[in-house]
């Protein structure tokens, strides 16, 4: 009876005993292509009707999506005072201790950032409109 001979990788395969284990074939890419041509095929056969029916429930879409985000948006924006106020506070005592640069720095980086979240309605909105004219 002749031993059958196995060849290993490398060193640390064998000392942990992974060359034991069985390949694992990977179908993520299979997956992706089936859906891919899936798509495809549907898109083939039925024309620009998705396309059309999209176009008539986008109002209905947009306003559900708006609506969804607000109490996320309002959440933040209760947030962002008492955070900036207190970064603000420690860029002062940043430069207190003399580390201007990064008080300066983390103060009107605060300050910025504040604004920023305030107007996100405003963005919203604006990005919204935007869309609608598409």
């Amino acid at each position: 009876m002749a031993k059958r001979i196995q060849r290993v990788g490398t060193i640390s395969e064998f000392m942990n005993g992974d060359y034991r284990k069985k390949k694992e074939i990977d179908l993520k890419p299979v997956i992706k292509v089936g859906v891919m041509l899936g798509v495809t095929a549907l898109s083939l056969t039925f024309g620009d009707v998705s396309f059309a029916a999209a176009g008539a429930v986008s109002g209905v879409v947009t306003d559900k999506v708006v609506s969804a985000f607000s109490p996320l948006i309002e959440l933040v924006q209760a947030l962002s005072y008492p955070i900036g106020l207190v970064m603000m506070l420690g860029g002062g005592l940043f430069i207190m201790i003399g580390n201007s640069e990064k008080g300066f720095g983390m103060i009107q980086k605060a300050g910025l950032g504040y604004v920023v979240v305030q107007l996100l309605p405003t963005i919203l909105d604006l990005l919204v409109e935007i869309t609608k004219a598409l």
